[in-house]
């Protein structure tokens, strides 16, 4: 069995931001040379999420909508004792869950027809980074 390593750099413009890195994914997945698998991303940040949706952009959307309703700004213990104050961004990523693992076949992800792959930011502006670890054949 063979494994493989890289990262996407990611900087965002905006403090929450969703960007679709389906691309990515799969032209590192095209440099491990890997043609059976699995594709496991993790951002080493624990104010970020990776997830599978719908290539719609107006779900992508309404699923930020979702979150700033459910999450709203307010006063979190973690800002009293971190100072970039971020305990909104820790929660959200909580809520959509952290990693993602993905089927590799022939070479390729093995998504459905509109499954995209997502980063979403919630604590952004500075660089970070996901991990891409390939494992196969």
């Amino acid at each position: 069995m063979k494994t493989y390593r890289d990262f996407i750099k990611i900087t965002t413009d905006e403090t929450m931001e969703i960007r679709d890195i389906t691309g990515e994914v799969s032209q590192i997945l095209a440099k491990s040379g890997i043609k059976d698998g699995m594709v496991l991303l993790f951002p080493h940040h624990t104010s970020a999420a990776v997830y599978l949706s719908d290539s719609d952009r107006s779900l992508t959307e309404d699923f930020a909508a979702l979150m700033r309703r459910l999450i709203p700004e307010a006063e979190y213990r973690h800002n009293l004792s971190d100072a970039k104050k971020n305990a909104r961004a820790h929660l959200m990523s909580q809520l959509v869950g952290h990693s993602l693992t993905l089927p590799v076949t022939e070479g390729g992800l093995d998504l459905g027809v509109y499954q995209t792959v997502y980063y979403a930011e919630f604590d952004g502006k500075r660089e970070k980074e996901v991990l891409v670890k390939i494992i196969g054949e």
